[in-house]
């Protein structure tokens, strides 16, 4: 069984030592599409399984369309909070041989750009106070839901009614529990806002923005 690399911290005085840890493993290519895959399994399933290594490319590519034309390409190396640990994992990446963009494939137990895990981040903004990983993370939580609120109008532009009806002045509050009620948990609807909105509910990324084709 593979060996899980683990980070642990007591107490956040350790937090310029977290900073660069959930600022690292983030994309750091040009030619980049992430796409968020969907999995049964917790990160630290992930990390014993090797299961980066069993993902399989999406069949047709998230940038051009194309049936059948990803190929295995790499890894890229990222962080992902596991209850009171940080994990290591690896994300698979393939590379479109039409229109020669690279497409990572996120699990969706990760949020884009951000290291807490998506269940974590889920019960904090369902204000389960009482969660020990929510407690840990709390901070973290803090910030996210901070980020979202300032995201929150030009998402509501970018999604418009497509998860409900919204008050005319919806708060992230209302907008959240929308979501919620629509997709049934964060996973999905990350999922959902990357897919077909292109975006997601902490910022408007380019890594989820399809790259023009150049003909000739």
């Amino acid at each position: 069984m593979r060996t899980v690399k683990r980070i642990r911290w007591v107490g956040f005085g350790l937090w310029s030592a977290r900073r660069r840890i959930f600022n690292w493993g983030q994309l750091g290519y040009e030619a980049v599409m992430q796409t968020i895959v969907k999995t049964s399994l917790t990160p630290e399933q992930y990390v014993e399984q090797d299961y980066q290594k069993q993902v399989k490319p999406p069949e047709n590519c998230p940038n051009c369309g194309r049936a059948h034309s990803l190929e295995a390409l790499a890894y890229y190396r990222r962080y992902v909070t596991s209850v009171l640990a940080v994990l290591l994992i690896w994300v698979r990446r393939f590379l479109c041989r039409h229109c020669r963009v690279s497409i990572s494939c996120l699990p969706d137990f990760a949020q884009p750009y951000r290291a807490v895990n998506t269940a974590t981040i889920a019960a904090g903004f369902n204000g389960q106070t009482q969660s020990r990983e929510v407690q840990h993370w709390g901070a973290a939580i803090d910030v996210y839901w901070r980020r979202f609120q300032r995201h929150l109008p030009v998402l509501i532009r970018q999604v418009g009614n497509a998860f409900g009806a919204l008050p005319l002045q919806p708060t992230a509050h209302d907008f959240w529990k929308q979501l919620l009620g629509h997709c049934g948990d964060l996973a999905s609807a990350t999922r959902q806002l990357v897919h077909q909105f292109h975006t997601c509910l902490f910022g408007t990324y380019r890594c989820h923005q399809r790259r023009q084709l150049h003909t000739g």
